[in-house]
């Protein structure tokens, strides 16, 4: 009989996964020669048959017979899938099995078992078990209504009993070592006791005692015994919290009024379990907070321009401008640092060039979004007067560092809100101000700390939204949106690389070709950064690695005609450039928030009235009074621009932006103008040219904002030509030579100017 309980099969050698018989399992990935090796003769079987060990140690990349459990089990292939470099198995477990000897045979291990039987239930209550097991499971936040729906309708049989004990052990026991000490007890009874003891222990104290209470005998002896070990543990535990808090107080580098105040605290600790709660939860704040803590900076010049260069492609401007602070700080030998705001669109690289700072000095980093955040409070922390009390964001990041010169990022700092619990704006004056800062106090905290070395990094989208007060504080560093070239390099070096490792696709050797990423950048995506670039690259390679799943062998090279396929319907543009000139249909330019720069669609109509104007579209004032200012220009010097003026006394004018959007500013007074004259002269608009730039009264063209935002969109839109103010011919210089060569730009001073080059002569109708 024992002979024939003797088994000799390959052997799988897993990490850390311990498999129960008659469960099911999730995929395996095999890479070790001796483990693919097995799987290979295994399947060459017609049993297909196979032993499956777990390595006690992880990192063990040659396991011996001591290297490993002593339980696994026997078990059948049921997948088998043949992968680059790796072999992806699934297994059904059968029986266990105690695992007595290991030899190698050929390129693989052959394993020598022992087939182990479970022992007879006897006089044994399966009903009353599985009933407190349901009583225990329905307090298990992790337990399925599969598993509540099992144990009711389970029947005592013996079989029955020991595949449920199986069952819920695989879905809830996730600990390597007591999955082992449950497969490897031979008695079912025990195993049931196993896993109750292993349920109980992942559960709070609370849930622990309810539990008992339902499923323990509930004598009052008992709960009296409970009761008293209760007591004797409270008293245990505030001897050694006292001691411990002053032996570390002792033992670690600390202010001296952080001592005077801890010692306060220890001798005020009270009895009442609550407040004694309350005074721990403060005591540990004052001792985990860094006093001494500092990295070292790495102030290196080539290391910095290295990791900056290799963190980001582009962004040529905002990295001298961080090489020089680091070179000045070296001069000076100062620790104080400026307060550095990076602002521009979406995903232009804000954060990640923040991150990329932090990696060059050798500082850590922490992070906190400011966005929506309306009360002083969360900046400060709370007072300890309030219930369930903490300190602010400032802080709680500082003590999540570990240091006292952690790399500090404010995101969205022009989202910070205002209500009727404070100014959060005029909280971060003192934060953020390193003549203020030094000793700054959070509510909760109560006492000074030092935030002069802390190296502040602020982010936003709009500087016009940031107070003025907290602007003057910050050094402004923009970034402009991506180029189209800009964003094919950054894509093919950063994005892709990046993506296809997050989905594990490194061994199918998957490229994309430039058309691909320029197909995405032109019909997929309308941004200035290259987050939603990423996010398309990332919908390719999902749909790729479902295609390779399913065996259906998918082109690894990734071309335009991959990306239509894989992604669909184009999106379709909002703002269109006009396909033919048309009286009073203009080409304005326009900057939008996460799309950058775009074009801005411009129509302006007459009928009989009495001289009135008015501007439509979702505007805010400074937009309408443009318009209003574009008609009086025309109004006062009609006459030069061959208009009869009689005809504004029985004319009304309505200017209207089609697109739904909210709209503001005053760089469209050009195009209203030239719009107006337009309509009123009959002469159509060449829809090739796009224009931009603040109007006067006088017709002056005044210089505007957005020069490289608003040029890229237009190039986007098909746009041949833009008119920009010539007081913004300095900004030009500040825009990549490839950008510039895709466009014509041509500079002007007056309005007269403007309308000799966008109005067609001779097209009266």
């Amino acid at each position: 009989m024992k002979e024939k309980s003797k088994l000799s099969y390959p052997l799988i050698i897993t990490r850390g996964q311990v498999y129960f018989p008659l469960t099911d399992t999730d995929d395996l990935d095999a890479g070790r020669e001796f483990t693919v090796e097995a799987i290979n003769a295994a399947n060459s079987t017609e049993e297909k048959l196979v032993i499956v060990g777990t390595q006690v140690v992880y990192t063990e990349d040659n396991p011996k017979l001591e290297d490993i459990y002593s339980y696994g089990v026997l078990a059948r292939l049921t997948k088998v899938k043949v992968r680059p470099n790796y072999i992806t198995v699934r297994v059904f477990p059968l029986n266990r099995v105690k695992i007595e000897k290991i030899t190698n045979k050929d390129k693989y291990l052959l394993a020598e078992a022992i087939l182990s039987e479970d022992k007879l239930i006897e006089d044994f209550d399966q009903s009353a078990a599985i009933r407190q097991l349901l009583d225990l499971l329905i307090t298990v936040p992790d337990a399925s209504q599969q598993l509540i729906t099992l144990l009711k309708s389970f029947t005592p049989e013996d079989d029955n009993f020991v595949k449920t004990i199986y069952f819920i052990a695989n879905q809830l026991i996730n600990n390597t070592v007591q999955r082992h000490v449950i497969l490897s007890e031979e008695n079912p009874v025990g195993r049931y006791h196993l896993l109750m003891k292993y349920l109980k222990e992942g559960l709070s104290g609370n849930k622990v005692d309810a539990i008992n209470r339902m499923i323990r005998s509930k004598s009052e002896n008992l709960k009296e015994t409970a009761a008293s070990d209760t007591e004797i543990d409270d008293d245990e535990e505030e001897l050694d919290t006292t001691e411990e808090i002053l032996k570390k107080l002792e033992k670690n580098i600390y202010p001296d009024n952080i001592k005077k105040r801890v010692r306060k605290e220890v001798r005020r600790l009270s009895k009442n379990e609550m407040e004694r709660a309350r005074s721990l939860d403060y005591i540990d704040w004052l001792l985990k907070l860094p006093y001494d803590q500092e990295t070292v900076d790495n102030l290196d010049l080539e290391n910095v321009a290295k990791v900056l260069d290799e963190d980001h492609y582009g962004l040529t401007e905002p990295k001298k401008r961080i090489i020089e602070y680091i070179a000045v700080k070296r001069m000076t030998q100062n620790n104080r640092t400026p307060i550095i705001c990076f602002y521009g669109p979406p995903g232009t690289g804000k954060t990640s060039l923040a991150m990329s700072i932090s990696r060059a000095l050798g500082r850590k980093l922490v992070k906190s979004s400011l966005g929506g955040v309306d009360d002083e409070a969360k900046l400060r922390g709370f007072l300890r007067t309030y219930v369930g009390s903490q300190p602010g964001i400032i802080i709680s990041q500082i003590a999540k560092a570990g240091t006292v010169n952690p790399v500090f990022v404010l995101d969205e700092i022009d989202k910070l809100g205002r209500s009727n619990q404070g100014d959060p704006s005029s909280a971060l004056l003192e934060i953020l101000d390193p003549k203020q800062n030094k000793s700054f106090v959070d509510h909760f905290i109560e006492e000074p700390y030092d935030l002069s070395k802390v190296m502040f990094i602020c982010t936003a989208n709009e500087v016009r939204n940031i107070p003025r007060p907290l602007l003057d504080r910050m050094e402004l560093i923009s970034l402009k949106p991506y180029t189209e070239e800009e964003k094919l390099n950054i894509a093919l070096q950063h994005l892709v690389p990046r993506q296809i490792r997050e989905h594990g696709l490194d061994a199918y050797n998957v490229t994309f070709s430039e058309d691909a990423i320029l197909e995405i950048i032109n019909h997929y995506t309308f941004e200035a950064g290259v987050r939603g670039l990423e996010k398309q690259i990332a919908s390719v390679l999902r749909k790729l690695s479902v295609k390779i799943l399913n065996d259906e062998n998918p082109a690894m090279n990734i071309t335009k005609k991959e990306v239509k396929a894989y992604l669909g319907q184009e999106l379709v543009r909002t703002n269109i450039k006009e396909e033919a000139p048309q009286v009073g249909v203009i080409t304005g330019l326009c900057v939008v928030g996460d799309v950058g720069g775009d074009i801005l669609p411009i129509e302006v109509t007459t009928f009989k009235g009495k001289g009135n104007v008015k501007v439509t579209g979702n505007l805010e004032q400074m937009m309408e009074e443009s318009g209003h200012i574009a008609a009086s220009h025309v109004h006062s010097f009609a006459e030069n621009y061959g208009i009869n003026p009689d005809v504004f006394a029985t004319t009304d004018i309505n200017i209207h932006f089609p697109d739904a959007a909210p709209k503001d500013g005053n760089s469209a007074g050009v195009a209203m103008t030239v719009g107006i004259i337009s309509v009123l002269t009959g002469r159509k608009v060449n829809c090739d040219i796009a224009m931009t730039g603040e109007v006067s009264l006088m017709g002056k063209v005044l210089p505007i904002g957005g020069v490289q935002e608003k040029i890229i969109g237009a190039i986007r839109a098909g746009i041949k030509k833009v008119i920009l103010p010539e007081a913004n011919k300095p900004q030009l210089a500040e825009i990549p030579k490839e950008v510039r060569e895709q466009i014509e730009i041509v500079l002007v001073k007056h309005m007269k100017e403007v309308v000799d080059l966008v109005l067609l002569k001779d097209e009266k109708d």
